[in-house]
């Protein structure tokens, strides 16, 4: 690592930057659970060269690996978790959801041009200031109401949209095991998505995209997704 850094870091040490971009986290997705420090590590120590408030942009890790049939555990969907929330801490750093641009066969997905217009967005908003979310819809809370689980979103351009379907797809109502997870119904009601699922009740976590490849239809009005997440419910 200090090779890395010494030949490809260091040389730049000095120079004015308007931001960084990382899109790396494959070879990781086996330690999902020291990714989110790791991350923290490399912003700080990009600030620690290149300024304190360096923005920087983060790519999370798009679908890959063959569709889910049923809830069930997943790296990839702990190491984007890890992202989301690396970045959702730091005010001047911004994710560029992909959950709906990669590629089942290909790890290195061929669609960069779509990648390009995300991350440019997310620099629009986070480095020159633009008036505009980063990305697309981003969860805010989740709290129970009668037999149903409620999702707010923020950051939510025109309005909430489900793609193929009278409601969205993706989304999982879980208690503390992993056993505990169900497949939910959604339905949108303005800028929250309301969930339904077997023993609704009783679930403490609402979980969404969470799967290494994903089938997910959540977006707004300017066809930007919502990304996947994990969110405890009190």
């Amino acid at each position: 690592m200090s090779t890395l850094f010494n030949g490809m870091v260091a040389p730049l040490a000095g120079y004015g930057l308007r931001g960084a971009l990382w899109y790396q986290g494959e070879s990781n997705t086996g330690e999902a659970s020291r990714y989110a420090g790791l991350l923290d590590h490399y912003r700080s120590d990009l600030r620690a060269h290149f300024g304190k408030d360096l923005p920087l942009l983060v790519v999370q890790l798009a679908n890959f690996g063959p569709a889910p049939t049923r809830p069930g555990a997943s790296d990839w969907a702990q190491l984007r978790e890890a992202q989301r929330a690396t970045v959702a801490q730091d005010a001047h750093s911004a994710l560029a959801v992909t959950i709906d641009i990669g590629e089942r066969g290909d790890i290195h997905p061929a669609n960069k041009q779509e990648l390009g217009r995300r991350l440019a967005r997310a620099a629009r908003h986070m480095v020159y200031g633009e008036a505009m979310p980063a990305s697309g819809p981003v969860p805010l809370t989740a709290r129970h109401e009668g037999d149903a689980v409620s999702v707010r979103f923020g950051q939510v351009e025109a309005r909430l949209v489900a793609y193929g379907g009278l409601g969205p797809v993706g989304f999982e109502l879980c208690g503390a095991t992993q056993a505990s997870c169900r497949y939910a119904s959604a339905r949108i009601e303005g800028d929250q998505v309301l969930l339904r699922a077997e023993q609704a009740a009783q679930a403490t976590r609402v979980r969404y995209g969470w799967a290494d490849s994903p089938v997910v239809t959540l977006y707004d009005g300017n066809g930007l997704p919502a990304g996947p997440f994990e969110l405890p419910i009190p």
